[in-house]
């Protein structure tokens, strides 16, 4: 065990009255008996957003768990003072395969504030996963989450812009210049984006489905594999968590064939419930290995533009960390806005030394909590 673990777990004890050895055992999963507990808990330290409202909770850490759930909970007094949630995944890092989380939705009840309850049980995670993954931090957080976990500075933002509308309105611009301003704007913008716009190619076809049913097709492709990178895998199973049974978001799925074979898919978020601003977001995409390049890319990215702008979306949004992505993206004609290290992660020693290289990572907002 981790010297250091083993030193702020006593620390920690101390600090509530009890042994390091009461201490481990008040530190558990959640059963669904704690539910409506771990919902005041967040609430209490987030407020009420939608991340944290109680179907959101259910649904990401309870409903679909082969465990009594996905969030540890520390109980103190027979109350709930801390909780982390530990979402599962499975991570592929060269020829391996290792079993990980995604440490999220970290509190601490404001009484027990300052007394180290974060850090030890992301500290506690560290010891029971070989593989952790934080995606971003606040305030609040940042320090701790950069001490314990190694930033990869390799999430890069894109953006297409179909109006200047909410551009406008954020600046407070008035009503009749942000009106005269987005309709004077629509046709430069519909003309700057469209030499980089790809067409569908004889032979292929696409369609758009409310549902990830048909990914299984994908999945099941005697070809499928995951990508040469270090990525967090993807499965038929998963999709339909992360986006049929989503209580929150609504998405839609982007399907390429060639001769009715699925080649690749795409999906988004084509609606904010948090935000009137209708900027869209690309969530994922992957192809079958041999279509798996700019060429194929850039088909796709062209499609979900298109059908935004259909749609009356006023942007569109890309988080990527690849070289091929980032490249299909400027050849798009997505900008690149901005590029930080909100990526954060942590290895056990007998995880490939390859994990950690920050340049060798797929990532999509799939991955990240703001994005949920």
């Amino acid at each position: 065990m981790n010297q250091n673990f083993v030193k702020i777990s006593k620390v920690l004890a101390k600090s509530l009255g009890i042994t390091a050895e009461e201490l481990m055992q008040s530190y558990d999963r959640a059963t669904t008996a704690d539910l409506a507990d771990v919902c005041e808990l967040m609430h209490l330290g987030f407020g009420a957003a939608d991340n944290v409202s109680k179907e959101v909770i259910a649904w990401r850490y309870f409903d679909s768990s082969n465990n009594p759930s996905d969030i540890f909970v520390l109980r103190y007094q027979g109350k709930l003072i801390g909780a982390i949630g530990a979402e599962p995944i499975k991570v592929k890092v060269g020829d391996n395969h290792y079993e990980g989380i995604i440490a999220s939705d970290i509190v601490v009840h404001p009484e027990h504030m300052k007394r180290g309850i974060g850090a030890w049980m992301n500290l506690y995670l560290q010891e029971k996963f070989p593989i952790v993954i934080a995606m971003g931090s606040n305030e609040n957080s940042d320090t701790m989450v950069r001490r314990l976990f190694k930033p990869m500075n390799c999430r890069h933002h894109f953006k297409m812009l179909f109006s200047i509308k909410n551009y406008l309105e954020i600046r407070q611009w008035p009503v009749f210049f942000v009106t005269l301003a987005s309709m004077l704007a629509v046709i430069p913008l519909a003309l700057l984006r469209a030499p980089f716009l790809k067409s569908l190619p004889l032979g292929y076809t696409l369609s758009w489905t409310n549902n990830t049913d048909n990914l299984l097709m994908f999945f099941n492709d005697v070809e499928c594999q995951c990508r040469n990178l270090n990525v967090i895998s993807r499965s038929a199973k998963y999709c339909r968590w992360r986006y049929d049974l989503n209580p929150k978001s609504q998405f839609k799925i982007l399907e390429l064939r060639k001769e009715n074979r699925l080649l690749g898919y795409a999906v988004v978020k084509d609606k904010v419930a948090s935000t009137l601003v209708k900027d869209w977001q690309l969530m994922d995409w992957d192809f079958l290995p041999g279509f798996r390049d700019k060429h194929h890319l850039q088909i796709l990215l062209s499609a979900v533009a298109k059908y935004a702008v259909k749609n009356a979306a006023h942007s569109l949004s890309v988080m990527a960390s690849d070289e091929l992505s980032r490249t299909s993206l400027r050849h798009t004609g997505f900008s690149h806005r901005a590029a930080d290290d909100g990526f954060f992660l942590w290895s056990q020693s007998q995880v490939d030394a390859s994990v950690l290289n920050e340049n060798n990572w797929f990532l999509s907002l799939c991955d990240t909590d703001e994005a949920l």
